[in-house]
């Protein structure tokens, strides 16, 4: 799942009412967020010479995404499940941050 679509989904459910013109707002807030936690997580399960390995795939100037994302397959041990878990622990965070403030 794209990380737009993922967000977009978590704020239509933390807040449905909504319009488009808030969604967006929301989404463009949270998007870095969202990567930031994704990238720390990552980068957290690997070594010194795994992270290393990741920087000088996405320097090359013939990187292309899924480069990265088959190299994470082969180095995090169930990456598919770390990385759903990652997203699940960003929305539970998510919206209850957004029951606090919304109090």
């Amino acid at each position: 799942m794209q990380n737009e679509d993922f967000l977009e989904q978590l704020i239509i459910k933390a807040n449905p009412d909504l319009d488009d013109a808030g969604i967006e707002l929301m989404v463009s807030d949270a998007q870095p967020v969202l990567q930031e936690r994704v990238f720390t997580n990552i980068i957290a399960k690997l070594n010194s010479e795994q992270r290393d390995q990741l920087i000088k795939l996405t320097e090359d100037k013939n990187y292309v995404s899924w480069k990265a994302y088959e190299y994470l397959c082969s180095v995090i041990p169930n990456y598919e499940w770390f990385i759903g878990k990652v997203y699940d622990d960003f929305e539970k965070m998510y919206l209850e941050n957004f029951k606090e403030f919304s109090k």
